[in-house]
């Protein structure tokens, strides 16, 4: 089941046409679009979150280009610290705007039940005093507040039927006077702290009333440096490779049709095609410097191929009519305007001063003016040429493997220019490096779709093992990434890699999202979600509880807003009056980010998820890559505009597909 929609399953069928007239499968598929199958890539296209991990991975590319310390491992616990609360509480807002409502008191309400946790376990004295409260008491206090706190917003708008900006808005401003006025009723001043100070107190008194219990859930560290582990790289090295491996199998597997008797000499050549794969990486890791990189990437570009071509030729049935080569046709324009723009990020490479580092344009120097127009220009041109690719194959699938090729001697060109024009390493020799290598992905698979044919009806076992591979890829990829952030070696230690420290609070990010993910794509309320978003009366017409479902998806925002503000209460130890006022329109902008539409019924959680990456990755970049950040809210503001344009452009497309 998809985050965004609950699809009509796919039939599948069987059979011919005979002289008789009779209907096949696949022809009724296609005459009915209820049922027609779409290939993976369709599929991939009209998830909601899809706009989202492209510009996560545009941005992280971006800012990696322009900083030196951008993406080193404490940058990176840096940014997922960001996004940890961040995410938290966009997870929780996209769920609600599924639903087709908005919760503008949630930012507020984070500082506010952080606060009163405060409140509860600490002792002050005065007219109002501190209830000294164990945290195994004031914890589940909160939270039940938390959680009236929601009940009653999701009342409130079912009964009264006003919009929910209005409520919440009255909610927004009750919350943000309550925490001015109680903190300078009970405390006498604008913060309220420290949390630490409960175990010092309590101590004294025989005991620390749950703070050595609930300090390591909402507040432990891992030091990096301090856990070395001498066999990181080689888990690292082989559960990203083998990750990518496997989910390039599922890619295969969901693509084309299977042929009823395997070819041995494809698997011949798709094992010399791994063998030769394995020999790069060997020669990548024993080998310094640009020449290295250079030679070890091209005999990983070619052994791709020859992997490629081997599974294909072992598996896979045969392509019958590939089409011919016709340069007509609506797509026509779009690979004239991919041919232009890549002309034109040449151009603008060359006419620009490499070296001149004066601003123009009161923001960017020329340097940054050419990498901007440079990686744009190049990066619109290779989208079009796509796009041009699949509008050609919907006539003729060599026409559209021509294109592909173009586009794959494209990315080698570019490649080789970057690596003569740069004279830092990482372009010289990494970036030229991931390019040659794409650029053989890229060739790789135009020969292969025009040699072979690609699926036009639902095969259970193929779709089924295509997923597994692809889950089982993504898992080892994951292990492979995380063992390498969470782990230092010897060498790293002696060569003074500078310390990283990972907070328990990404942790309880990762498994907010995830649990919140498996309720939205896996259960009936999740369904419900969707049905009261897209519309209420017509879901609640065929049996949906809606007045309950939406009360209890703003006690999820509530649930959210405690906490993370119990995590900030054990983080800061001390929190301001004014903390997440006005941090819930960062919220809403995350989950838009992440594919989550303003109107409800559509959306994704996890989208939102990536999107607060995007935005940390934002707020640590502008800094990291010597920019004024003050210009950071410039940033996100059109970070939302042009993730609101991308993923309607993206669901246009692939609708049109169908």
């Amino acid at each position: 089941m998809s985050d965004a929609t609950t699809e009509v399953p796919e039939t599948e069928g069987h059979g011919h046409q005979d002289n008789g007239g009779e209907e096949t499968a696949e022809t009724s598929s296609a005459r009915d679009e209820r049922i027609a199958y779409r290939g993976v890539f369709a599929r991939l296209l009209v998830r909601p979150e899809i706009g989202a991990i492209i510009a996560a991975m545009a941005i992280w590319a971006f800012f990696w280009s322009v900083s030196d310390v951008f993406g080193l491992t404490p940058g990176t616990a840096s940014i997922l610290d960001v996004a940890s609360t961040l995410g938290i509480m966009a997870v929780a807002v996209a769920l609600l705007m599924i639903g087709g409502e908005f919760d503008l008191s949630s930012g507020a309400a984070t500082g506010a039940f952080g606060i009163l946790t405060l409140l509860l376990v600490r002792d002050f004295t005065g007219d109002m005093g501190g209830y000294g409260l164990s945290l195994w008491v004031a914890l589940p206090v909160s939270l039940a507040i938390a959680l009236g706190l929601g009940w009653v917003n999701g009342t409130m708008v079912n009964r009264t039927a006003l919009p929910s900006f209005i409520v919440t808005l009255g909610t927004f401003f009750i919350i943000r006077g309550a925490k001015l006025g109680f903190s300078k009723l009970i405390v006498d001043q604008i913060q309220v702290g420290k949390m630490d100070d409960l175990a010092l107190n309590a101590s004294a008194r025989g005991g620390d009333k749950g703070y050595g219990f609930f300090q390591p859930i909402f507040a432990a560290e891992w030091q990096r440096n301090s856990h070395v582990w001498e066999g990181r790289d080689i888990l690292y090295t082989t559960g990203c490779l083998v990750g990518i491996g496997l989910i390039g199998l599922a890619v295969f597997e969901l693509r084309f049709a299977r042929k009823e008797h395997m070819n041995p000499t494809g698997l011949i050549a798709f094992a010399a095609g791994v063998a030769g794969m394995v020999a790069g990486v060997l020669y990548l890791h024993n080998t310094d410097g640009v020449s290295g990189n250079a030679v070890g990437a091209i005999i990983i570009g070619l052994s791709i191929l020859i992997t490629g071509f081997g599974l294909a030729r072992w598996r896979y049935q045969p392509l019958a009519d590939r089409g011919a080569v016709a340069w007509s046709g609506a797509w026509i324009t779009e690979f004239g305007l991919g041919l232009g723009a890549l002309v034109l990020a040449l151009v603008s490479a060359l006419v620009f001063d490499k070296d001149n580092s004066e601003t123009m344009l009161i923001l960017v120097t020329e340097q940054g003016m050419r990498a901007i127009l440079f990686v744009g220009l190049g990066g619109a041109g290779a989208v079009l040429l796509l796009m041009a690719a699949n509008g050609a194959g919907r006539t003729s699938q060599l026409m559209r493997s021509v294109i592909l090729f173009v586009t794959a001697v494209a990315t080698a060109g570019f490649s080789f220019f970057i690596r003569s024009q740069s004279a830092s390493v990482k372009f010289r020799s990494e970036v030229f490096s991931v390019m040659l290598v794409l650029a053989a992905v890229i060739a790789t698979w135009a020969i292969v779709t025009a040699v072979f044919g690609e699926r036009r009806h639902p095969d259970t076992a193929a779709d089924h093992l295509g997923g597994r591979l692809a889950i089982a890829g993504g898992l080892l990829f994951a292990v492979g990434v995380t063992t390498r952030l969470l782990f230092a070696t010897q060498a790293d230690i002696d060569a003074g890699a500078p310390p990283a420290v990972f907070s328990v609070r990404t942790l309880w990010f990762i498994l907010f999202a995830a649990v919140c993910s498996l309720v939205l794509a896996k259960t009936a309320f999740g369904s419900w979600t969707f049905a009261v978003g897209g519309n209420k009366e017509a879901a609640r017409q065929i049996g949906v509880p809606a007045a309950r479902t939406k009360t209890q998806l703003f006690m999820v925002v509530s649930l959210a807003a405690w906490l993370v503000g119990t995590l900030l209460a054990f983080r800061l130890n001390t929190i301001q009056a004014g903390t997440g006022n006005g941090l819930e329109f960062e919220y809403i902008i995350a989950a838009v980010v992440g594919g989550t539409a303003l109107t409800g019924g559509y959306g994704s959680t996890f989208g939102a998820a990536i999107g607060a990456i995007i935005m940390a990755m934002s707020v640590q970049g502008i800094p990291a890559s010597r920019w004024n950040s003050d210009w950071r809210f410039v940033f996100l503001g059109g970070i939302l505009l042009v993730a609101v344009i991308a993923n309607n452009f993206i669901r246009a497309k692939a609708e049109a597909t169908r």
